[in-house]
């Protein structure tokens, strides 16, 4: 009776250990997993930094543009984008911002992808918290399926990181006579 008690304790606490193992491992992962989390959160803040002071050099060149097509019309009182497009400088100007309005429109899908990329983390990064908690807790906690969805969401963003913020040869352009309509008659 005596070696039985002894056997079951010993089996006993080898479970304990083998349960304290798993859950040193699994806190590690998620720790390691919510660092990777924060990098990636820096780096996404850093390309939407990037991303924002870009598009607002190309807005105020709009602006310029804009303001330079809006003297050249008053000063030869143009009467028609037929007309308007007779000028080379004013032709010019158009297809200038029609290009910058494709950039600055890439550079805003970008910028929104990126921000889901942070929010998403976010919600992870809170959800691998709690999980650290619940191991202290509960010695059997499954953060496998947590840290699967980590990892494509890692997989997805970090690459993106290292890219150009868009293509240029896919930009998509606003026709040169309705921008010409925009500057001319605003609403």
């Amino acid at each position: 009776m005596k070696k039985s008690l002894t056997y079951s304790m010993l089996v006993c606490l080898s479970c304990l250990c083998w349960a304290m193992d798993a859950n040193g491992l699994k806190t590690t992962e998620l720790n390691r997993k919510m660092s990777e989390i924060s990098s990636l959160q820096q780096n996404l803040t850093g390309k939407i930094a990037q991303a924002v002071e870009k598009k607002d050099q190309l807005e105020q060149k709009a602006l310029e543009l804009k303001n330079e097509i809006q003297a050249l019309n008053r000063q030869f009182k143009i009467a028609s984008y037929q007309l308007a497009i007779q000028n080379a400088r004013i032709d010019y100007n158009l297809k200038l911002i029609q290009l910058l309005f494709g950039y600055m429109s890439r550079l805003n899908e970008k910028i929104e992808y990126f921000k889901n990329g942070q929010e998403t983390l976010t919600f992870f990064f809170q959800q691998a918290e709690d999980d650290l908690l619940m191991i202290r807790t509960l010695n059997d906690l499954e953060t496998d399926k947590l840290i699967g969805q980590i990892n494509e969401t890692l997989d997805e963003y970090i690459p993106e990181t290292g890219k150009p913020m868009f293509d240029v040869n896919d930009v998509p352009l606003k026709d040169t006579e309705k921008i010409w309509n925009e500057i001319i008659h605003p609403n």
